[in-house]
């Protein structure tokens, strides 16, 4: 292991540590198995929204402050995301959901054009139910390849940082129009998202490389009470590569046991351009139970990213201290070879709470 790597993971545990245990501690529920008291002002409850009155209309969000010292660069403290959700229930068949992002919102240090603030709207779309096993999706959404994508905040994932597959090798979003639900096969329910896109990114990232067009699905089978499993398959071209058919298939997966989870997901996307634009790869991360609210996470991934002779390597030791859905401490040391810019090496903190 770099020594620089050493340096920041056992700064990162002589600092952190003491303070997770002294949280979990404190927490009323010494049984994690057993619900933390909600965080309560009022009548509102953190993590589930605020209504606005009778008007059908909840307001919610989250928002995440991060701490990086990677290599490279000098350390840095950031309001890293500022989300708000507002939705809409009127509770009849149609339903409304927005999400903006107020990104890179504070920060000590900036480094380069792609990190400055910006507003984004990452989703905006209309649902409407046509029975229990199906509701039709008009506007901006997640784009259901995955597993890590749909879940999309910072509170719900277990890290700080993001595998590479789940980000550099399709966009995060999708402008069109989606049928989603679930099926019966054999006794368990399958869910599914079918979906098509024309390209009309609506205010689409800096950075993002947007779909111009696409066609996929999405499916999720329960296999067993704690193994879920997943397939995706899309058929796209983006903005920068015009022209460029490119295939994905993935795959992922999850299992739960007693608090103890292990995931992962797999891709291959091919390209009409030949086999030097190929990408493929995945990872796998197992979270482990430590004390009351405190986990253990690691991962490993692998990925050979177009353009490139080697393939990236990426791995990931952290601690992840989540009192509920609503609130989590994360801190974690990160390092790999042949990565691509921008993959941080270092150390990662934030602590993000879902409002």
């Amino acid at each position: 292991m770099d020594c620089r790597v050493y340096e920041k993971a056992r700064a990162c545990l002589c600092v952190l540590l003491p303070t997770l245990l002294l949280l979990n501690a404190q927490a009323r529920a010494d049984d994690a198995d057993e619900a933390p008291t909600p965080i309560r002002l009022g009548n509102y409850e953190l993590g589930r929204g605020l209504p606005l009155g009778d008007s059908g209309f909840t307001v919610g969000g989250y928002a995440t402050a991060r701490y990086d010292d990677v290599r490279g660069r000098d350390p840095r403290l950031t309001a890293d995301h500022l989300s708000l959700m507002l939705w809409w229930e009127g509770g009849g068949r149609l339903k409304f959901f927005s999400e903006t992002d107020f990104e890179e919102s504070l920060a000590t240090k900036r480094t380069g054009p792609d990190e400055e603030r910006f507003l984004a709207l990452e989703r905006f779309y209309f649902d409407y139910t046509v029975n229990d096993t199906a509701t039709v999706r008009v506007g901006k959404f997640l784009t259901p390849i995955g597993r890590w994508n749909p879940i999309h905040a910072d509170p719900l994932v277990w890290t700080t940082s993001r595998p590479m597959v789940t980000h550099a090798v399709f966009p995060g979003y999708a402008t069109g129009v989606m049928l989603q639900g679930t099926t019966e096969i054999g006794e368990r329910e399958m869910d599914y998202s079918i979906y098509v896109s024309s390209g009309t990114e609506l205010r689409r990232k800096p950075a993002e490389d947007p779909f111009t067009e696409a066609r996929g699905v999405h499916f999720n089978l329960p296999v067993s009470s704690r193994l879920q499993v997943g397939l995706s398959l899309v058929d796209f071209e983006q903005d920068q590569t015009r022209g460029e058919r490119k295939r994905l298939a993935g795959m992922d997966f999850l299992w739960t046991h007693n608090r103890w989870e292990i995931s992962g997901e797999g891709i291959y996307r091919g390209s009409s351009a030949g086999a030097p634009h190929t990408e493929k790869g995945g990872f796998v991360q197992v979270v482990a139970p430590l004390r009351g609210r405190l986990y253990a996470v690691g991962r490993f991934e692998q990925m050979r990213l177009d353009g490139t002779d080697h393939p990236a390597r990426n791995w990931v030791a952290g601690l992840n201290y989540r009192y509920d859905r609503a609130l989590s401490l994360k801190a974690e040391v990160t390092g790999g070879s042949h990565l691509p810019d921008g993959t941080p090496e270092g150390l990662l903190a934030s602590i993000s709470v879902l409002f």
